[in-house]
């Protein structure tokens, strides 16, 4: 018998007539402060002893140590899974949870209208992000401030010194910033007034329009090439191709209402995109107005006192 501060350990051991080598060893593990006199260890040689088990020994198997992971996969399938505070760093961590393939696939989503198809059914859902239009948002700002500024210095190279405006970027910053939370705010507050059936959330909305202005990006770069008709060809494809893809993902959320309201919704949503598109055009990429031609006095022109 050994004992230590924490436990006891008692070894009884089974010998048989005529000491063979089967000799059996039982071990048992007592927790400081049981009795050891109310145990019953003594017996006869060759006696199998009778031992008694604490009332409150409790036992367990490998299948109550559960995976953490398990856990989680299960309540996220079972829908039980609970919503962080607002507050807290996982609630926003939720808006971001997207992968490469999903960002570009929306983002050429947002660019080529399809018939019948709803953008937001077949793109967002269930999944809407803020990674993608935050982003999106920023490239913008970036290139329409670059590309007017580069634009400008390309036509007015040779005439005067030319000098970078970063006012074109905090510009920028607001009107596209605004433009894709104010107006999906309003929309949102609209088709809860008007009771829409559709049942879009305010954070699909905001992502709906994050990623409508992808289509901007790359012709903000070409709005550079100092070709006024190639800009407003350019201002107009834009318009037509990422206000179709509005247009189709919020009939359904306005074709039970009434005709009128639902054709000045649609005619709103689609003149205010294209109106920031014409906006960026007429100040970020303005032709200068040409000079007059100066008329020099010629001999004939003269008059002789």
């Amino acid at each position: 018998m050994a004992e230590s501060d924490d436990e006891v350990g008692l070894v009884d051991v089974k010998m048989e007539d005529g000491g063979g080598a089967g000799e059996d060893f039982t071990f048992q593990d007592f927790t400081k402060g049981d009795d050891i006199n109310n145990l019953n260890t003594v017996g006869n040689i060759g006696e199998e002893p009778a031992r008694t088990i604490p009332a409150n020994l409790k036992t367990q198997s490998l299948e109550d140590f559960s995976d953490d992971d398990e856990e989680d996969k299960t309540e996220l399938l079972a829908g039980q899974r609970k919503q962080p505070p607002f507050w807290t760093f996982e609630y926003y961590q939720t808006f971001f949870d997207v992968d490469t393939y999903q960002v570009l696939r929306r983002i050429i989503g947002s660019m080529v209208p399809v018939y019948k198809k709803n953008y937001l059914v077949s793109f967002i859902r269930p999944n809407p992000d803020l990674y993608g239009p935050f982003w999106v948002c920023a490239t913008l700002v970036f290139t329409t401030a670059i590309s007017g500024n580069l634009a400008s210095y390309l036509i007015n190279s040779g005439d005067h010194e030319w000098v970078y405006d970063f006012h074109k970027v905090t510009l920028a910053a607001a009107a596209i910033y605004t433009y894709a939370f104010l107006v999906p705010t309003a929309l949102w507050g609209v088709l809860l007034w008007r009771r829409s059936n559709a049942g879009y959330s305010f954070l699909e909305i905001l992502c709906v329009y994050g990623y409508s202005l992808s289509i901007y990006v790359p012709i903000s770069v070409l709005w550079v090439v100092p070709l006024e008709w190639l800009r407003w060809l350019l201002v107009m494809i834009a318009m037509i191709l990422s206000g179709a893809v509005l247009l189709l993902t919020f009939w359904p959320a306005v074709e039970d209402d009434d005709k009128k309201v639902a054709g000045i919704l649609l005619a709103v949503i689609f003149l205010l995109h294209g109106l920031l598109a014409v906006g960026f055009k007429l100040y970020f990429f303005h032709a200068p107005p040409e000079p007059a031609p100066q008329v020099t006095p010629t001999m004939a022109n003269r008059t002789t006192a």
